[in-house]
C-alpha cells in the first residue's frame, strides 16, 4: 500500500504529490528527485489534513534541505 502526500521544500510556495511507501517521519531522511536529480531531505513536519481533499485526509509533508 502506497500513500500519496503533497510535499514542500523548505516551505517555498511550489508544492508537489510524492508516493511514499509509509507517510515519513519528523527527522527521517527521505530521497526526492529535484530538477532530475535525487536529493536527499529531512522531514520537518508532517501535517495530517481530515478533508483536505475530495478523496478524503489529505497529508502534507514538509522537508528541509538543513540538518536538523
Amino acid at each position: 500500500m502506497t500513500v500519496s502526500c503533497r510535499v514542500s521544500i523548505d516551505n517555498r510556495q511550489e508544492s508537489a504529490d510524492v508516493v511514499f511507501q509509509a507517510v515519513p517521519r519528523i527527522g527521517e531522511s527521505v530521497s526526492l528527485p529535484i530538477d532530475g536529480n535525487a536529493q536527499d531531505l529531512r522531514v520537518s513536519r508532517v501535517v495530517h489534513m481530515p478533508n483536505g481533499s475530495l478523496d478524503g485526509a489529505a497529508i502534507v509533508v514538509e522537508v528541509t534541505t538543513s540538518i536538523l
